[in-house]
């Protein structure tokens, strides 16, 4: 072998390593950032009814937070905030246990069934 082969093919291993490295660095970087983010949005969710009518439905909020578009999970945030059955809402929560047929009242009725039915549909994939 003669010199410039050990130079051009020592330059291409570090080159390779480099963007390795790098490639690696950037995965870690935006996991660790798109927690963050989830883990904002479940904080900001957290403050309205709708996670607790999440909770009465036996609706999983973890995989609600991940598996539903962002702009999905605002547009009903926002739906919650201005919602003007309040009163009704906080009477049937209070029962912790509400039938998801009976939320006609919510401004997120159509999502949250279809979410229920989702998540009950991948519990019976994955047990079957």
């Amino acid at each position: 072998m003669d010199t410039i082969t050990i130079i051009v093919g020592g330059a291409l291993v570090l080159l390779v390593t480099g963007f390795i490295f790098r490639l690696s660095y950037t995965i870690v970087l935006n996991l660790i950032n798109g927690r963050k983010f989830h883990h904002s949005l479940e904080q900001d969710f957290n403050k309205l009814r709708l996670s607790n009518m999440l909770t009465a439905l036996g609706i999983n909020k973890t995989a609600y937070i991940y598996q539903t578009s962002v702009k999905d999970i605002h547009q009903q945030m926002d739906n919650c905030s201005a919602c003007t059955n309040t009163g009704e809402c906080d009477s049937n929560l209070a029962d912790k246990k509400i039938d998801i047929t009976s939320i006609d009242f919510c401004n997120n009725e159509a999502e949250l069934k279809a979410i229920k039915q989702q998540q009950e549909a991948s519990a019976s994939s994955i047990s079957n």
